[in-house]
This record gives C-alpha cells, sequence and structure tokens, in this order.
C-alpha cells in the first residue's frame, strides 16, 4: 500500500469513528466496507489515473461523513436527539440564497416575449 493510499485510508477511519462514534454496527460495517475496497483496488492492475480517482472518492467520501453526517438517536418520547459534533457543517439559508441569485439573476422587471402561433 503506497503511503498516499495509508494516508486516505487513516482518514477514512477516522471520519468513520467521527461519523459513527455512537453506533458500533455501523462504525464496524463501514470500516468493514472501506477495507474491502481498498483491497479490492490493490488485487486489480489499476493505472496511476484511476489509482487517483479511487483516493479522491474516498477523500469526498470521508469529507461527506465529517461535515454533513449527522446520526439521531429516538428518545422514549417518539422523537430523535441528533448527535451533532464540532465538525458539522451547519449551513446558513442566507449564504444559499446569496449564491442562487448570483446564478440565476434577477427575473423582476424581465420583460416578456410573446411568441407568434406559429413559434408554439
Amino acid at each position: 500500500m503506497s503511503l498516499s493510499t495509508l494516508k486516505v485510508y487513516r482518514e477514512a477511519l477516522r471520519a468513520t469513528r467521527i461519523a459513527f462514534h455512537n453506533d458500533i454496527t455501523v462504525l464496524k460495517a463501514a470500516r468493514l466496507q472501506i477495507k474491502q475496497e481498498i483491497k479490492q483496488s490493490k488485487n486489480q492492475n489499476q493505472s496511476n489515473d484511476e489509482i487517483q480517482i479511487g483516493l479522491q472518492k474516498l477523500k469526498d467520501i470521508n469529507k461527506f461523513l465529517i461535515e454533513n453526517l449527522v446520526q439521531g438517536e429516538k428518545q422514549n418520547n417518539g422523537k430523535y436527539l441528533l448527535n451533532f459534533h464540532d465538525k458539522i457543517e451547519l449551513g446558513d439559508n442566507e449564504t444559499i440564497k446569496q449564491n442562487h441569485k448570483e446564478k440565476m439573476g434577477s427575473l423582476s422587471n424581465a420583460k416578456t416575449v410573446k411568441l407568434s402561433k406559429d413559434a408554439r
């Protein structure tokens, strides 16, 4: 296993520990899946580009697990208690709205064009 592969593998183990720290069953299953994928890719003759693509995919998964995955625990009253940690990305609706306006532009005061019957 190359050093870069080992580094990303260790990051994956760390990401699963952060994301699934209270759920041992899911933690073990996630780690087993990662281990199997690494072993499977090791047994295949892959080009350096394919290896880099696989490592980038695992890095993206690690980031998603750490920043976006929140586990919930069902309480006796039927509600769920969400287990947030300090690395969870807490979004702000204002930033989403601003980004959306930049992409879409303003539709207010937009001129409408009537199509002739032939163009419809």
